[in-house]
């Protein structure tokens, strides 16, 4: 089993494991249960059923996971084990508004729409890795720390040839956490909708 297949089992047992810690609310139990079921999770995602474990079939659905996944889903499992959040909203925010911009640049005209193709710049471009390199800067700056550690982890993955993908786009978002964050922040918009037409609701009746 080489490097990349290894590296991406692993990525999509963490994501597997994220879902099932969620899904299940972990951080209701006491410590010692948390960490046997976790174990026990890891066990389960791992473990070959067949050709393949959970982990192998899940990649075999969303191919490799970019870092911004990873970091997500690792959040999300150590929040389980820990009881709290690791991710605070600020964070969490700016990280899926920068997620979801980068989808709609990416994805719309990769698949054709116009001659030009982002997904080309990943391949090396200057102007891509200097692009990115201000936005670390100043997520620094702002003191978003979670698009930083994205990116500290997504580089050197890129570098060391972590997945097969040459491709630095792919090693910073994929079709996954970007439909999440799209997700997110449309349930955003319309949560703040609705209160708003509460708001003005109760004042209505309030006169």
């Amino acid at each position: 089993m080489s490097v990349n297949t290894i590296a991406g089992i692993f990525g999509c047992g963490l994501l597997s494991l994220a879902m099932a810690a969620t899904g299940f609310r972990l951080e209701r139990l006491s410590v010692r249960a948390r960490i046997a079921a976790m174990l026990a999770a890891g066990l389960a995602v791992f473990v070959p059923i067949g050709e393949l474990s959970v982990a192998g079939y899940v990649r075999g659905v969303t191919g490799d996971l970019s870092m911004t996944t990873l970091v997500l889903a690792g959040a999300a499992c150590m929040a389980q084990l820990i009881g709290r959040a690791l991710i605070g909203p600020r964070d969490r925010r700016a990280l899926l508004w920068v997620v979801a911009a980068g989808a709609v640049f990416l994805y719309p005209f990769a698949l054709g729409l116009t001659h030009f193709d982002p997904y080309a710049l990943g391949f090396g471009s200057v102007g891509f890795v200097t692009t990115l390199l201000l936005l670390t800067l100043a997520a620094w700056y702002a003191r978003l720390n979670l698009i930083v550690l994205v990116v500290i982890a997504a580089v050197p993955a890129y570098l060391g040839g972590a997945y097969e993908s040459r491709n630095l786009w792919d090693y910073l978002i994929d079709p996954l956490v970007s439909v999440y964050a799209l997700a997110w922040l449309l349930a955003g918009v319309s949560r703040r909708h609705l209160g708003s037409i509460k708001l003005a609701i109760g004042h209505s009746a309030g006169r």
